[in-house]
Parts: C-alpha cells; sequence; structure tokens
C-alpha cells in the first residue's frame, strides 16, 4: 500500500500549492493534516521496513497509524480554527476525520492480512 499512499500525499500536497499558489492560506493549511496517515504508512513501510531493514511487527504498525489518526485529529482541530463559518469547520472536521479514520481502517486491515499471509505461510 506504499504507493497507494505516495500517491494520496502526492495528490493532497498538489492540493496545498494549489491553494497557496490561488491565495487560500487557510485551505493550504487545512489540507496539510490530511497528509499524515499516508505519510506515516509510506515511512513505515518503504523508509523503515525496506530501506532500513527495519523490523516491524503488526502491532507497531497498528499502533503508528493510530497515533496518527489521533495526531492528524488534533491537527485538525487546530487547523479549523482557522477557517472562517461554523458551518465549514464543522463540515470540514468531520469530513476530514472520517477520511482519516476509513483510510487508517484499510491500512490496518491491509496489515493484518500481510500477517495472515505470512503466517499461513510458516504453518
Amino acid at each position: 500500500m506504499a504507493i497507494e499512499c505516495i500517491a494520496i500525499t502526492g495528490i493532497f500536497i498538489l492540493f496545498v500549492i494549489i491553494f497557496f499558489r490561488s491565495k487560500r492560506k487557510e485551505w493550504a493549511i487545512a489540507t496539510l493534516p490530511l497528509t499524515l496517515v499516508p505519510l506515516t504508512d509510506v515511512v513505515l513501510e518503504l523508509v523503515l521496513a525496506r530501506i532500513f531493514k527495519v523490523e516491524i511487527t503488526a502491532f507497531g504498525g497498528i499502533l503508528a497509524l493510530v497515533i496518527a489518526v489521533a495526531a492528524s485529529a488534533a491537527w485538525v482541530g487546530a487547523a479549523a480554527g482557522t477557517l472562517k463559518h461554523k458551518r465549514t469547520k464543522a463540515t470540514y472536521i468531520g469530513i476530514s476525520n472520517a477520511f482519516n479514520i476509513a483510510l487508517a481502517a484499510i491500512l490496518i486491515n491491509d496489515i493484518l492480512v500481510s500477517v495472515e499471509k505470512l503466517e499461513s505461510l510458516i504453518v
């Protein structure tokens, strides 16, 4: 899932650049927290596991993703403070957190499926 997470992170970074260039600084800042969960997966899978050959347990990977969701939720709350309208803030917080939770659930499922495949090979 690292390649998919690179694509997701890249798209959000592209949005940030577009928002900054169109002088919508508050939306650029509000988009940044959405990069945290996919970026965490990229760091875990590509950087630590494949490049540095660090063995990451299923628990460690899941814990890192849960921490990333929590940090992103806090960051989303802080970024919502820059938005002007209450309704916009509530919608932004709800959709952003739903996205992060859904993505984390998909990534956690991927971790658990890969662990299950490894266990079936061993037995």
